[in-house]
């Protein structure tokens, strides 16, 4: 870090941690700043599905199957896909 410290002019960019740190010649601080790069990425997923789960299974559901709390907790974190869906084409599925 000294030696990113002492070629960095500002604040250090992204850009220039690209340019300084080399997989090659700084393995293991290259692979401290792609881990540090990607945790916060990685742990958001998990984050939005454990505040689905709290908003699905509140003191109302308390007493809900486990296949079906597991179904709806994939239909509100996937929103985007389900959104697209319009119930009159779901009832058209069934009625057939």
């Amino acid at each position: 870090m000294d030696l990113v410290k002492a070629s960095a002019v500002a604040p250090v960019a992204l850009q220039h941690l690209r340019k300084t740190v080399i997989k090659d010649s700084y393995p293991n601080l290259y692979k401290m700043l792609q881990l540090a790069l990607t945790l916060p990425i990685g742990s958001a997923t998990s984050e939005r599905s454990f505040s689905a789960m709290r908003r699905i299974r509140n003191w109302l559901r308390s007493t809900m199957g486990g296949t079906r709390f597991s179904s709806l907790a994939v239909l509100h974190i996937e929103d985007d896909i389900t959104s697209q869906l319009s119930p009159e084409g779901i009832v058209d599925i069934y009625a057939e």
